[in-house]
Parts: structure tokens; C-alpha cells; sequence
């Protein structure tokens, strides 16, 4: 089977300049990976975790990768909690693997939608995250 990896990671502007560097990036606290696979037999298509998930925490980056299971051709948008888009990637056919890379910088539920045809609109195909606040430890 032959696997296709599209990566795109998009920091949020303002947590770049809030930096006060320009070429540095945002306060990564912990990085790792979160599969997932795509369910698209129902009449709501979903994202689906194949093993356990993490606490989410502000300051996490996050690469999400999605095998596409399904019978049809998806892509993946990282929306944050104010709306700002931080990741895309490009539709990947059936069988194929996408990836996306987000920083997470805000407290709040952060959305992983599929938008491609109507899969957002007619078939609900979002997964929602809660980003909790960094705990020290």
C-alpha cells in the first residue's frame, strides 16, 4: 500500500511575536505524536484515536497523524479556540496518511475538522480537544 505524507505546520502569528524574537518560535513544553484513523461508514464521519490520548496542555505541540481508513479522500484543519487556524493539510486519498503539526498555545477546545465536500457541514466530521493550562510539576 502505498502512503502519501503531506505536512504543513502553522504557528500562530501572534505567539511568534509575542516572543520578542522574530525567528523564535513559541515555548514548546512537551512534543509527541497522536494517531488517528478515519471512520467515514456512518452518516457522521469522525476522527478516531488509535490509542490512548494525552492531557492536552498549552504549550504542546502536537503531530497528528491520520491514516485514511475511510472510502473516500480527506484532509485535516487545526482550528484553535479563537478561531485562528493553526494547522492544515491537503486531502489525502483512501489508504493514505496525512500529518499535521500544531502548536498549542490557548486554554479552550480546539477543533480537528475535515473539510473536505460537505464531511464538516453535512456529516459533522470534527473532533474536539480540551487544552488545559500548563501544571507545574
Amino acid at each position: 500500500m502505498a502512503r502519501t505524507v503531506a505536512v504543513l505546520a502553522v504557528a500562530p502569528m501572534a505567539l511568534l511575536s509575542a516572543c520578542g524574537d522574530d525567528d523564535a518560535g513559541p515555548d514548546v513544553e512537551r512534543s509527541y505524536d497522536v494517531e488517528l484513523r478515519v471512520d467515514d461508514s456512518g452518516e457522521e464521519y469522525k476522527f478516531v484515536a488509535v490509542d490512548d490520548v494525552p492531557d492536552f496542555r498549552v504549550g504542546d505541540e502536537v503531530t497528528f497523524i491520520v491514516d485514511n481508513t475511510g472510502a473516500l479522500p480527506h484532509d485535516l484543519q487545526v482550528q484553535a479556540p479563537d478561531g485562528d487556524i493553526v494547522g492544515v493539510a491537503p486531502a489525502v486519498s483512501p489508504g493514505d496518511t496525512l500529518e499535521v503539526t500544531a502548536f498549542l498555545g490557548q486554554v479552550g477546545i480546539y477543533r480537528l475538522n475535515c473539510l473536505v465536500d460537505d464531511h464538516l457541514t453535512l456529516h459533522d466530521m470534527q473532533t474536539l480537544i480540551e487544552v488545559d493550562p500548563l501544571i507545574e510539576q
